[in-house]
Parts: C-alpha cells; sequence; structure tokens
C-alpha cells in the first residue's frame, strides 16, 4: 500500500494558469508575422541575448523570423542546417511540409503563444512564416556543457572514471554505455510553473515495477513549483517522511552505480541540471554498498562491508558511550583505565558532555571550512588546523587527551561511510544521543539506539520498508548486506527494489577443465 504525502508546493490556484500570466494576452499566434514579432517582442522585453532574425524563405518568397537565444543555441547548427538553406534556396535537408529545406530534426508545430515562449527559452529556434497562424520549434540546443569528469563525492580504485553532468541527455547516454538494450526506458516529465525543469524517469520496463514508477509519476505530477533547481531539492518534495535525519531516496554521481541499481530493478531520476541522480526505492543496506564492492574480491568486500557497518556504530555511540562511562557507569571501566582517564581529566574544568561538544563543534566547523575552501588550501586547513587545535586545547587544559582521542576515532569512522548523506544524517543525531547519555548514562544510550532503531524499521521509500531486508527479515537478500558473497551466488535481485522479474542471472558459474 502507497501513501501518498501531499507535496510541500506553494498553494495551488483555482485558475489553470500561473498567478503570474498576464490573462490579456492573446493565448494564439496571428497570421500576420509584423504582429507576431511585435507579439514576441512584448512578451520577452529586456532579454539581449534574445535574436530575432527577418529574411525572405527564398523557395516560396515568403517572410520569415527565426527568434532563438544565443546563449542555449548552436550557432553553427542555425546556419548551416536553417538560415543557409533556407536564404539560397537548397535542397540538401529535409524538406518540412513541402516548402521548408532544413536539415534538423525534432521538429514540431506550435499554435499557442505559451508553447512558443517555453520552446525558445529551452534551446530551441522558432520560425515564423507570414500567413501561417503556427510557427516551427526547430532543435538547436547548444548551452554551455561541462566536459565528463571523475566523480568528486564518490571516488573508486577500480570503478569508471566518469562522473554524470548537468545535461540531461549526456546523462541517459552515460547510462546507457552500460545497458545498451532496448528495455531501458525513458519517461519525460515536466516541473514548475516558471522554470519547467525537465524530470526524467529512467528504468527497465520489464523489470522495474509499475507501481514504484506510477507511484512516483503521481508524486512529481503533483508539486506546485516554480522550478526545481537540483535533485536534493526534488527528494525533499516526494520523500515519504520530510523530518527523518535519514536518506530515503540513493544519490549518486557515478553511471556506473546507477546502471547497477537500473539492474536491481530501481528506478532512477534525472533532473536537468543536476549533476546528482537519485535512486528509488531505498533500504538501509543500500547506502553501505560501494561501487568498488563488486569489483574486488569477494572476502576482502566483505570485511570491507562489516567494517562500514561498524563505523556506522562507532560514529553514533562512541562520544555518548565514552560520556556515560565518565558520568555514570565509571564502575564498568578497568581500574587501570580508570585512572589513566581520570589522570587525563585532572585539570578539566568541563563536565565530559561540554569537553564533547566543544570538540565536536571543532570538528564540523574545520571540516566544513575545509570544503569551502580551495583544494590545497582546505587539505592544509583540515590536517593542520586539527593538529594544532587539539594539541593546544590539551595543553591549555580545557579539554582531555582521551576526548581527542575519541572524537579522532569518531570522525574517522564517519569518513568511512560511503554515502554522504547517511554520514550526514550520522553526525547529526550524534549530538541528541550524547546529551541523552549524559542524563542517563548507559540507560540513555540503550534507548537511543532503540528510537533509531525504530525509526528505521518505521520508515518507508516509495511505500517499500526501508529496513529490508532486515525489517521485515529476508534471509535471502543476506548475501548482499553485512558481507557480500560471491557474484555468481546473487542469482535472485533483492527484494526491497520490488522487481517484477527476480531473476538475474544463471544458478551456477562456468567451470574449466581444472573444476
Amino acid at each position: 500500500m502507497f501513501f501518498i504525502r501531499k507535496p510541500l508546493g506553494r498553494k495551488k490556484n483555482n485558475s489553470k494558469d500561473p498567478p503570474f500570466i498576464d490573462q490579456s494576452l492573446p493565448e494564439n499566434l496571428n497570421s500576420d508575422i509584423t504582429c507576431n514579432v511585435a507579439e514576441i517582442n512584448s512578451r520577452i522585453s529586456l532579454i539581449p541575448d534574445m535574436v530575432i532574425r527577418e529574411f525572405v524563405i527564398q523557395q516560396t518568397g515568403k517572410r520569415a523570423a527565426l527568434v532563438y537565444l544565443l546563449g542555449l543555441t548552436d550557432k553553427n547548427a542555425i546556419n548551416n542546417n536553417i538560415l543557409k538553406p533556407l536564404l539560397h534556396n537548397s535542397i540538401a535537408g529535409e524538406v518540412v511540409d513541402g516548402e521548408l529545406p532544413v536539415a534538423i530534426g525534432n521538429i514540431r508545430w506550435l499554435t499557442e503563444w505559451s508553447k512558443v515562449e517555453q520552446a525558445i527559452f529551452q534551446g530551441y529556434s522558432v520560425l515564423f512564416i507570414d500567413g501561417r497562424t503556427d510557427a516551427l520549434a526547430l532543435d538547436t540546443q547548444g548551452w554551455p556543457q561541462r566536459a565528463i569528469e571523475d566523480p568528486q563525492l564518490e571516488a573508486s580504485l577500480k570503478g569508471a572514471h566518469q562522473g554524470f553532468v548537468e545535461t540531461a541527455g549526456q546523462n541517459i547516454a552515460l547510462v546507457r554505455r552500460y545497458i545498451p538494450n532496448r528495455e531501458l526506458k525513458v519517461k519525460q516529465l515536466r516541473v514548475g510553473a516558471r522554470g519547467r525543469t525537465q524530470i526524467l524517469l529512467v528504468y527497465l520496463g520489464d523489470v522495474a515495477n509499475p507501481e514504484i514508477l506510477q507511484e512516483l509519476e503521481d508524486r512529481i505530477s503533483q508539486l506546485d513549483v516554480d522550478a526545481i533547481v537540483s535533485s536534493g531539492e526534488l527528494a525533499e518534495y516526494i520523500e515519504d517522511n520530510p523530518y527523518s535525519p535519514f536518506p530515503q531516496f540513493i544519490s549518486t554521481e557515478r553511471p556506473d552505480a546507477a546502471a547497477s541499481q537500473l539492474l536491481q530493478g530501481r528506478v532512477m531520476i534525472i533532473v536537468d541540471g543536476s549533476p546528482v541522480v537519485i535512486i528509488a526505492p531505498a533500504s538501509i543496506s543500500t547506502f553501505f554498498q560501494n561501487v568498488d564492492d563488486y569489483g574486488t574480491r569477494w572476502l576482502v568486500s566483505s570485511f570491507l562491508r562489516m567494517l562500514r557497518f561498524f563505523a556506522f556504530f562507532v560514529a553514533l555511540c562512541l562520544p555518548s558511550f565514552y560520556i556515560a562511562l565518565i558520568s555514570y557507569n565509571y564502575d564498568l571501566l578497568p581500574v587501570k583505565l580508570l585512572l589513566t582517564i581520570g589522570e587525563s581529566r585532572a585539570g578539566v574544568p568541563f563536565p565530559p558532555l561540554v569537553e564533547a561538544l566543544m570538540m565536536e563543534i571543532t570538528l564540523e566547523m574545520m571540516r566544513e571550512a575545509g570544503v569551502r575552501l580551495p583544494a590545497p588550501i582546505g587539505q592544509t586547513v583540515g590536517i593542520v588546523g586539527g593538529i594544532v587545535i587539539g594539541q593546544t586545547a590539551v595543553q591549555a587544559g580545557i579539554v582531555s587527551n582521551i576526548m581527542v582521542v575519541i572524537v579522532s576515532f569518531t570522525a574517522i569512522a564517519s569518513f568511512i561511510l560511503p554515502n554522504h548523506d547517511m554520514s550526514s544524517g550520522v553526525r547529526l543525531l550524534r549530538f541528541p544521543m550524547m546529551f541523552i547519555t549524559f542524563l542517563f548514562g548507559i540507560v540513555g544510550l540503550v534507548i537511543g539506539m532503540m528510537i533509531i532503531m525504530a525509526h528505521l524499521v518505521s520508515l518507508e521509500s516509495l511505500g517499500t520498508p526501508y529496513g529490508s531486508p532486515f525489517a521485515p527479515m529476508r534471509f535471502s537478500d543476506w548475501k548482499d548486506t553485512f558481507f557480500r558473497l560471491p557474484v555468481w551466488k546473487m542469482n535472485k535481485r533483492p527484494t526491497g527494489a520490488r522487481a517484477i522479474q527476480e531473476d538475474r542471472q544463471g544458478s551456477s558459474r562456468p567451470k574449466g577443465d581444472g573444476k
């Protein structure tokens, strides 16, 4: 059963058009080209990069006007494939409507001014012809594009060194390199009253669950916003629980990781203009997987996978556990260790909670400063700043040596988590966990973990249990959770993806003469 949450959008109007649309403007084009040119000038004003090229079509002798935006179009395509055939009576291209020899694909006729405006701002060139009440939209999109580079947030040792870019068409091409199959379907949606952001749903038609696909389409179609700028913004609108600190969609900038999730039966969402795609539905175990896990020996991958789960609990609970032991349950410590900690804290004037908060907040500030600064300077600030501040704080008697060790080990554990969104959620939950253990000791730590586990079990991602395959328990999917079995053992798609085609490979592997 699916629950459709009301999107966080602008309050809908009763009228069909957005509130900023002037209802007094004409809706349909005029047959007089002079009126159409005047209308386009009145509608799109104070835009110096708009070009209106008026000329006479050589083949028919009719007056025409070509309208386009300089920064969003390909000048060579306009000159060679549109203007040259029309001005010089060339028939090298496709003859459109029996009289227009243009060499441009993806051609469509427009009769409404709203469609004309959208086409111009999407990078199309619009051709007005005298005597016609429609205009020809020609695909000449050619805005500035970034070269395909190595992903920044998801570094890989054995994976591909290609990352998604800000152009949706290139992102689809990157995925098709991994899945060159006719079942790779792409469904296009438009969101936003002003931006008309292009959103693409990419999935395998014979594998993905149509209910999940329909649920995604319904939630996106209900959005009533100006525009969607990034994929993270879209995820916040359509996720099941917007108040949860845990991510409910998988975000990635790697085409190989996205292709792997598509093959498992999930749906990829591409937001035009964003280099990060989101994948749904998600489960807790997917945030501990890395693309290198499947390119490394399965024993090594299993060790690293278990290390990540251990790091998750360390990053979440280690400072809280230390505060509980020092504040309430110091009788659980060995005598020698207790004496060592007591000697280290002898000159510290603050309770363990204040001590931990100062170090954790300082660490977060250095982490944020390192991200915002240029790469060489950021690394220097992170390393030198941590050493200098930690040593100075200990010498000044503000914090103890043990607390510096605890905070450093916690920071390292949070870096091990492969998903940035999950790591950020753990870092946020670390603070309330420290408060509750300062008040109630080990009992508070247990209560906090029970609340977090209950929250994880109650979460859903597009109606799919977030805790799968642990809650509900599905032992068949444990082949790729805490550890990873050999790939030839994982012949079924994960249940959490809710794929309609369960089998993804044969049940055995080829054997040579050596058996």
